[in-house]
């Protein structure tokens, strides 16, 4: 079987992803940053709504299953960088949302992490990067869409 590594769009993905992982360590490690790269995105998602939001739904738009966010939710409520609350709507539904100094963290290390993505961007002009946001967002749809057949295949 002839399989070519190279020119599929997923490997590299995974490999970009992979190299953003290992900068992004190196980048919050110097920050004093005490989580894993993955919690500025749940804090820049929180920033980026400017309201609290539900578990559920921050583990949908991060893409991730509830549990792995409710894990990464205990790290940042124990070093105080967001609140949960109670729905005001539905005392069932529990709601997260950054501290102040959750905010402030976060403004320390984005500057950094923009410096990061400007690194990675360098030489693509923003055409270029509209055009691959554009086509990561349709096969992040596509993946999205069958991911969902799949579950409802399950039930």
């Amino acid at each position: 079987m002839q399989f070519d590594s190279e020119s599929t769009p997923g490997f590299a993905i995974g490999r970009i992803a992979y190299l953003m992982r290992i900068r992004m360590e190196a980048v919050l490690k110097q920050a004093e940053w005490p989580f894993t790269p993955d919690e500025p995105q749940t804090l820049i998602t929180l920033a980026d709504m400017c309201e609290p939001l539900s578990m559920n739904d921050l583990a949908s738009r991060m893409v991730r299953t509830p549990t792995t966010v409710k894990r990464q939710l205990d790290r940042l409520v124990d070093h105080k960088f967001i609140k949960r609350s109670v729905s005001p709507k539905n005392v069932r539904i529990l709601m997260v949302g950054l501290t102040s100094r959750g905010e402030k963290k976060l403004r320390t290390v984005l500057p950094l992490l923009d410096e990061l993505r400007k690194s990675a961007l360098q030489g693509i002009t923003k055409t270029q990067v509209a055009e691959i946001q554009k086509v990561l967002q349709k096969m992040q749809s596509n993946l999205a869409n069958h991911a969902l057949k799949d579950h409802a295949l399950k039930d």
